[in-house]
């Protein structure tokens, strides 16, 4: 083999993958996962910081967790009983439930100390960056269930307790999240009797039910910065798992309720966290079971699909988002599952950019096969780039649009 054919053969091989890597960029791992707790708990929550919360099963009920991006921390001697931790700030206040033989309770947590809420307060299940929490609290006389109204409380001074009310003919509402503009996301319960439920939004001292697909339960988890609201909403499915109704993945925006879809005709889907750049992490009904999606630029892509597959893992659950792209979820591994973090693996290229890559090799190799005559070689490479070229059309639209959503992530932030 000639200094020539080598030369050609080495251009060729980086040609073609350049120009294959279009077709299949997503086959890469786009997501590493790191397993944090132990076997039976779920991360429920994912700060800037990759810090997160949620609940390890000990075997006789659930204790609230911690992890700090090395240890992983029991909350429950310090919150007492069995807790879980909803949702944590970038300082790292967290947020959660204790739940009693007869009641339940919520909690704040900071710096190693509970910090104090108001008695009634019965549901903290959300924080912002400015320590307002919001959850649930018992404002009537009787402290009725039904009578539990959503509530925001400051956790960092001030002390007040503001009840947000219901929706006009409303029996009760709980707020699930809170942006930092004091925005909130919740569910207002609309019968006595609590069987019929709406998603809410409320900013500037108005609560908007946000209505339902059809269905009796409807919920709001999460909200982000931009006032994108989403959750799950009842939907009418003819013949649908447990009965005519299923759950539906939404998102709120501008007055606008969008059904994200479900991936079993007839399943359900849920959606439980929204970022700023609008990515959204939730669970739905597959052939296989439950498993966990990433909806980007219109598409629900299941988790699966996006960590390597040699890993053995299937994430059933994923709960929250953050800035960098990293997910904090659940996965099951040999019939046990854990709490889990996904951080994005590495800056995905552009197909654009790998296509510049491969004109400028084409250019190369061809100058070198006019230079020493051989045409056939010419005319081999011509053919193969055509091939290849009708490939790379054909996917490279879907692959951009998946990766243009990603690249808000700044690779360089996840080390």
């Amino acid at each position: 083999m000639n200094r020539f054919t080598n030369w050609f053969t080495t251009c060729s091989a980086v040609l073609c993958a350049a120009l294959a890597a279009p077709c299949g960029a997503l086959a890469a791992p786009l997501y590493t996962l790191t397993m944090i707790g132990e076997a039976g708990s779920a991360a429920l929550d994912v700060n800037a910081s990759g810090q997160l919360v949620g609940y390890q099963n000990t075997g006789a009920d659930y204790h609230a967790f911690f992890y700090n991006g090395s240890t992983v921390s029991d909350l429950s001697p310090v919150v007492g009983g069995q807790s879980i931790a909803f949702r944590l700030n970038d300082s790292g206040t967290i947020v959660g439930n204790v739940y009693g033989p007869s009641a339940r309770r919520g909690f704040a947590y900071a710096a190693g100390a509970l910090l104090s809420l108001p008695p009634v307060m019965r549901q903290a299940n959300g924080i912002n960056n400015a320590g307002t929490i919001v959850g649930s609290a018992n404002v009537s006389a009787d402290g009725g269930f039904l009578q539990a109204t959503a509530a925001t409380y400051s956790a960092y001074g001030g002390g007040v307790l503001t009840d947000l009310g219901t929706t006009p003919g409303g029996f009760g509402s709980y707020a699930a999240a809170i942006n930092d503009a004091g925005h909130v996301a919740g569910t207002t319960v609309l019968e006595e009797t609590g069987n019929i439920e709406e998603p809410f939004f409320y900013s500037n001292g108005v609560m908007q039910a946000l209505g339902s697909l059809g269905g009796p339960y409807s919920h709001g988890w999460a909200i982000n910065n931009h006032d994108q609201v989403v959750g799950e909403m009842g939907s009418y499915v003819p013949g649908g798992p447990g009965g005519i109704y299923a759950y539906r993945a939404f998102l709120y925006e501008g007055g606008v309720v969008t059904d994200l879809g479900v991936l079993l005709e007839g399943g359900d889907s849920t959606a439980h966290d929204i970022n700023d750049q609008g990515q959204i992490v939730g669970e739905t009904d597959t052939v296989l079971g439950r498993q966990a999606f990433l909806y980007v630029a219109g598409s629900m892509v299941l988790l699966d699909g996006l960590i390597d597959p040699a890993l053995g893992w299937t994430v059933q659950e994923a709960n929250g988002i953050n800035e960098l792209g990293q997910i904090a979820g659940t996965a099951c591994k040999a019939g046990l599952c854990y709490a889990v973090r996904l951080d994005l693996a590495t800056a995905v290229p552009e197909p654009a950019e790998l296509l510049l890559l491969a004109v400028g090799l084409l250019a190369l190799v061809l100058a070198q096969c006019a230079r020493h005559r051989h045409r056939a070689i010419k005319d081999k490479v011509l053919g193969s780039l055509a091939s290849v070229v009708r490939q790379w059309k054909a996917s490279a639209a879907d692959t951009a649009r998946f990766i243009s959503s990603m690249r808000t992530v700044d690779a360089s932030q996840m080390s």
